[in-house]
């Protein structure tokens, strides 16, 4: 009898399976496989020439539409990295190489390999050659002579690595560029001073600038003209400026400017640009003075800023363009011009996307306080697309305090006062007069006491910046520098030129 159970329960077992391979067939019939095209691995560039103790830098960016299941690279033999992925992954990463190179590899080409496999198991492949040997230097370095004054003079494309020491009175002559895959050092309390007119610092996309000074030991860069026993005073326009250059990624790192103060730019162009910078990228504690055009520009990209201070620009004091979207706290601006714009953000039809950073802690100070007027002023106007989002921020001095030009903006918890040719309004254009005084927005009209001409905070109408996100200090003021804090003491200059002590 149990036989006879287990012959029958095999028959039923047969039957089932014949029922459901024809089943299966039927819906191998009806739906096909998803189709998913190859993964790809995308380099720049497949070639570079290196010397001893560079680092090959640079990004590897990769896709895969059927989802990463491993990324690896290798050098040689030897495995580099080794990143495995979770099914959920998406299909887009971007990988930063960074490798050393070593004295062994002398006259040598080494091959750095990148595999890409996906969740299907087909792979990508690409690999990068470089080639080791004794780089011919594309700038020099000689020692001059100004008017009894020693300095070492740099001209040209800096395409290894190099330190400015502090023990040298260096000399930029015409455009010196940092080349990529190049970092450029200063060390703190380095002064750094432009021969000519279009003199400019110029990093370009994948250099670094490492300027990272202390509030006793801030880093110059200036005018020949202010340097030791030189015969002329230095102005305004002198040179250019600094330039960083950044592939408009969140993760881009173009370096650390820290203490560091630049003056008397602006010929022809921003004292400081910033063009596309990451958001790995350091700016704090940044002065900019006497710029004979803005201050300050941000032309895209992610990077955040600050404790900044724009003082006597030419014209806007910081301008932001091209779909910035970086954050920024503590600012100062002191401006004596009547026809611009204390914070300009304005954007173009050919921008990638719309600028909207977020802003707070800011102080911005007008001609009616500096200059001889309000003039057409304007503390902060946002037009063209540029948008923006401004807490704890006080304007004061302008003919308009805010104003919206088809752009978006946001103003909450902030202060304005003594803005305006005859007070009305408080300089509130109509674009934002009824937002602004809407209760729910808690901004003031009422004044609040400033020294040394920015120095002052209110916490009467003020929020935590920290619940706008892990870069925000948690200060709960409108303004950027508290009586009995003030950052800028030590390392900047006053309105008038005097050091600030």
């Amino acid at each position: 009898m149990k036989s006879r159970l287990l012959y029958h329960t095999r028959i039923i077992a047969i039957a089932l399976s014949m029922v459901m391979i024809h089943a299966c067939s039927d819906d191998d019939e009806a739906i096909e496989a998803p189709f998913y095209p190859e993964p790809s691995i995308m380099l720049e560039t497949q070639s570079g020439e290196f010397r001893i103790g560079q680092t090959i830098r640079f990004d590897v960016e990769y896709e895969a539409a059927a989802l990463f299941r491993e990324f690896k690279v290798s050098l040689g033999s030897t495995v580099l990295n080794r990143i495995v992925y979770s099914s959920r992954d998406t299909g887009s990463d971007v990988y930063r190489l960074e490798v050393l190179v070593l004295d062994e590899w002398l006259g040598t080409t080494q091959t750095i390999q990148f595999e890409l496999t996906d969740t299907q198991g087909a792979t990508a492949t690409a690999s990068f050659n470089a080639s080791i040997s004794e780089v011919t230097p594309q700038f020099t370095i000689e020692e001059v002579q100004l008017n009894g004054t020693q300095f070492k003079q740099i001209t040209g494309n800096i395409n290894f690595d190099e330190t400015l020491d502090n023990e040298t009175l260096w000399l930029l002559n015409g455009e010196v560029q940092v080349a990529d895959i190049t970092t450029l050092t200063i060390e703190p309390g380095t002064s750094v001073y432009a021969l000519t007119e279009d003199t400019e610092l110029n990093v370009q996309i994948g250099g670094k600038l490492i300027a990272e000074g202390t509030v006793d030991e801030p880093i110059l860069f200036s005018s020949v003209n202010a340097a030791p026993d030189q015969p002329e005073d230095p102005d305004d326009s002198d040179w250019i400026g600094v330039t960083l250059r950044g592939t408009d990624a969140p993760e881009d790192d173009s370096g650390i400017l820290k203490y560091v103060r630049i003056e008397y730019g602006g010929n022809g162009d921003e004292a400081l640009q910033l063009r596309q910078v990451g958001g790995a990228t350091t700016l704090d504690y940044v002065q900019v003075f006497d710029s004979g055009d803005s201050g300050i520009r941000l032309r895209g990209g992610y990077v955040n800023m600050k404790h900044i201070v724009s003082t006597k620009p030419d014209d806007r004091g910081i301008r932001y363009s091209d779909g910035w979207l970086g954050n920024g706290q503590f600012w100062v601006v002191v401006t004596d011009v009547d026809d611009s714009a204390g914070i300009n953000g304005r954007d173009s039809d050919d921008s990638p996307r719309n600028s909207n950073p977020t802003l707070s802690n800011i102080t911005l100070i007008g001609p009616n306080i500096v200059g001889d007027g309000v003039g057409d002023s304007e503390g902060v106007q946002t037009r063209d697309g540029g948008n923006g989002q401004f807490y704890n921020t006080v304007v004061t001095g302008f003919e308009n305090s805010f104003r919206n030009r088809d752009g978006a903006i946001t103003i909450r918890n902030s202060t304005v006062f003594n803005n305006g040719d005859n007070g009305d309004d408080d300089g509130l254009h109509s674009s934002v007069r009824d937002d602004f005084r809407e209760a729910v927005n808690n901004n003031s009209e009422e004044e609040f006491p400033l020294s040394v001409t920015y120095v002052g905070v209110s916490d009467t109408n003020a929020s935590d910046a920290a619940v706008l996100g892990d870069f925000f200090d948690a200060v709960n003021y409108v303004g950027a520098v508290p009586e009995g804090e003030d950052w800028t003491v030590g390392w900047t200059r006053n309105f008038d030129g005097s050091l600030r002590e």
